[in-house]
């Protein structure tokens, strides 16, 4: 991704977004890319350098707590009212009057608020691996949603959550940055089911700064530069992603949603991730087909970063339904 085409912006919320932006040729749409956790905008390089000289207007933020974008410490910031809203303010400062976005992990979360207050201004949306999310509406108990899980995948699928909320995460994963990033990205994608999703073996792995193994589908530079990204920043400003919703600060805005907003009525293309056991493809289907009006879905043989994994096959799927969505 060429850094010259990073621009900054003060939004009106006061934060500085960092993102990338290219404009679309004549007759091609602008595609918004939303990365999840831990990670910034070059998650998404893969996509830029395939679609942007097919004429594709591409804008990469990075979001809140992530590359040169600011921060914020303050949980409220991570209101998915407010995110939404920069973004936004971002399509104002560009001139960008619609869009087709595209999300994966929170990403993907921040893309449903999208699609929830401002669907006028989406062409279509894409999901990676995970699906559109409704918002919650009652209190989230994380010891309830471990529960739910067990009984339906047959492990606690939230366990993850309880290490990324302990307040010296941030200084654990700062002492032992590999031992983070290769659970993050696995090369083994079942490796989530012996470390991520058992209770307590996300904190033992990354305590005991136990290294899985350099992921197959990272080069050396690539890997070089989420590390690089991770111990010059950290992650105490990101992981107020999970704070935010164990503390349900989104909860008075989703009970101002009215449920007939949930539905997704823009074009959705869902990428089913079939080897990811936390955002998995039974999530993928229930959910896109109650929520879902016009959806194509696609299976990859990855697990929760398809987009890095399966590059060449989630590249081809977006041009293919790209190609069939109305400009204007």
């Amino acid at each position: 991704m060429d850094s010259k085409l990073y621009k900054d912006l003060v939004v009106g919320r006061g934060y500085n977004y960092h993102y990338y932006y290219s404009p679309p040729a004549l007759g091609k749409p602008t595609l918004l890319f939303l990365h999840g956790f831990p990670t910034f905008s070059y998650d998404w390089h893969k996509q830029v350098v395939f679609l942007q000289p097919q004429g594709y207007g591409i804008l990469v933020p990075d979001l809140l707590g992530a590359g040169e974008s600011a921060y914020p410490l303050d949980v409220q910031a991570f209101r998915l009212n407010g995110m939404a809203q920069d973004i936004l303010d971002i399509f104002a400062a560009e001139g960008i009057e619609k869009a087709v976005g595209i999300g994966h992990d929170w990403g993907s979360v921040l893309l449903s608020r999208l699609s929830l207050l401002h669907p006028e201004k989406f062409i279509g949306f894409g999901w990676i691996g995970l699906c559109f999310m409704e918002p919650i509406t009652v209190h989230f108990d994380l010891d309830a949603a471990m529960v739910y899980t067990k009984q339906l995948l047959g492990y606690e699928g939230y366990s993850y959550w309880e290490f990324f909320l302990r307040k010296d995460a941030n200084d654990i994963i700062l002492k032992n940055p590999d031992s983070f990033l290769q659970l993050l990205y696995p090369n083994d994608p079942d490796a989530w089911l012996d470390h991520m999703v058992l209770p307590g073996t996300t904190s033992k792995c990354i305590d005991s700064d136990l290294k899985l193994g350099h992921p197959s589908y990272m080069t050396d530079e690539e890997y070089a530069v989420l590390r690089k990204e991770l111990v010059t920043h950290g992650l105490q400003s990101s992981l107020n992603w999970y704070h935010a919703q164990v503390q349900d600060v989104d909860l008075e805005d989703n009970l101002q949603i009215p449920e007939e907003r949930w539905t997704v009525r823009p074009p959705s293309l869902q990428i089913i991730a079939v080897k990811d056991c936390i955002c998995t493809p039974q999530r993928a289907r229930t959910t896109m087909e109650k929520w879902g009006t016009v959806v194509e879905y696609r299976e990859v043989p990855a697990g929760h970063w398809p987009h890095l994994e399966c590059a060449e096959e989630v590249n081809a799927a977006l041009v293919s339904w790209l190609q069939g969505l109305p400009i204007a």
